[in-house]
């Protein structure tokens, strides 16, 4: 038979417990009641706060001070109202909220390269309050509303006319020759071309002890200028084949009709005519040795398409990918 236990202490039974609020006049974060407040402004509002009734309450601290019914008056005006603040805990108090967020958002939508100071600048515009905010206040604020930092890049400012708008919603929403939407990514030959210095090569980051300056020999300005014409297929590489690419390098001159024709042509001899199964379609930008009739001929007489991108939209060929890797080397 087991022990007997005797429990000296028993919990007691579990009652409501009722938590002792002190006056708020006696500080240490308590708040007066919004009824209250409002009853005490009223007075105010009246002429009756300096009546016998509430300079006698006022004396034995059962009516808010003169300094809290100030505070009140100034939070109304400022704020539109004399609600109490929430408890923080002492924690940083999140600036840039409401209208000011909405303006950051609409701002950097705008002006993505902005910086902290420009955006004190034009929020003090904006707004007429002369507040401005520390640098990591603002990038608190970009990251609540979900902004990151990457590398730019910069789209010409034509590339937001009307026409050119068109053309590249027509580029990717509508069948061909207006299009591709109806053209599959296996069928398509992306083509585009671009210069390579040798300075470009030179890495702008390295290592040295912390009183000597990172320097390294190499090229300075005015080097010998490469042309690169690329042409990449949309056909995925496989075990038994890689996927179709092409490449032509030269240093002198640029990219000639005589060039891009022969480029045309090399390609049409490796990928065959063209079928009813099967028909290519070349995409390109359009440069004037790219629009030349003799190689539309040419491409045409092969059996296959030709697209041309929207202007000043270089990021709509997957090629430019490529080319952008190739001149940071």
């Amino acid at each position: 038979m087991p022990p007997i236990r005797h429990y000296q202490h028993r919990r007691p039974v579990r009652t409501l417990h009722e938590e002792h609020r002190p006056h708020p006049s006696v500080g240490r974060g308590f708040w007066y009641r919004y009824e209250f407040r409002q009853t005490a402004m009223e007075a105010r509002d009246n002429g009756q706060h300096r009546d016998q009734l509430p300079v006698n309450l006022r004396h034995i601290r059962l009516w808010p001070s003169e300094r809290s019914e100030f505070r009140w008056r100034r939070r109304r005006r400022m704020e539109g109202h004399f609600h109490p603040y929430c408890r923080t805990g002492n924690n940083r108090a999140t600036v840039l909220r409401g209208l000011e967020a909405v303006q950051l958002a609409w701002l950097m939508a705008v002006y993505p390269r902005i910086n902290a100071h420009e955006i004190n600048v034009f929020l003090y515009h904006a707004n007429g309050q002369i507040r401005f905010y520390h640098p990591s206040q603002i990038y608190r604020a970009q990251f609540r509303i979900g902004l990151s930092r990457k590398r730019s890049s910069t789209t010409a400012m034509q590339a937001s006319l009307p026409i050119n708008r068109q053309k590249r919603w027509s580029f990717w929403n509508m069948n061909y020759p207006f299009g591709i939407a109806d053209i599959q990514t296996s069928d398509m030959i992306d083509i585009d071309e671009a210069a390579v210095f040798a300075e470009s090569a030179n890495r702008g980051a390295g290592k040295s002890h912390i009183s000597t300056r990172c320097r390294d020999d190499g090229l300075y300005g005015h080097s010998q200028k490469t042309n690169v014409l690329l042409a990449i297929s949309g056909d995925h590489a496989t075990a038994q084949q890689d996927a179709e690419r092409w490449l032509d390098m030269w240093e002198d001159g640029g990219t000639t009709i005589q060039k891009f024709v022969d480029f045309i042509l090399r390609i049409l001899h490796d990928i065959g005519p063209g079928t009813p199964q099967r028909r290519r379609c070349f995409t390109m930008d359009n440069l004037s040795s790219h629009r030349c009739q003799l190689v539309l001929q040419i491409i045409h007489q092969w059996g296959h398409r030709v697209a041309f991108r929207a202007p000043y939209h270089p990021v709509d060929g997957p090629i430019h990918s490529y080319l952008f890797y190739l001149q940071q080397l």
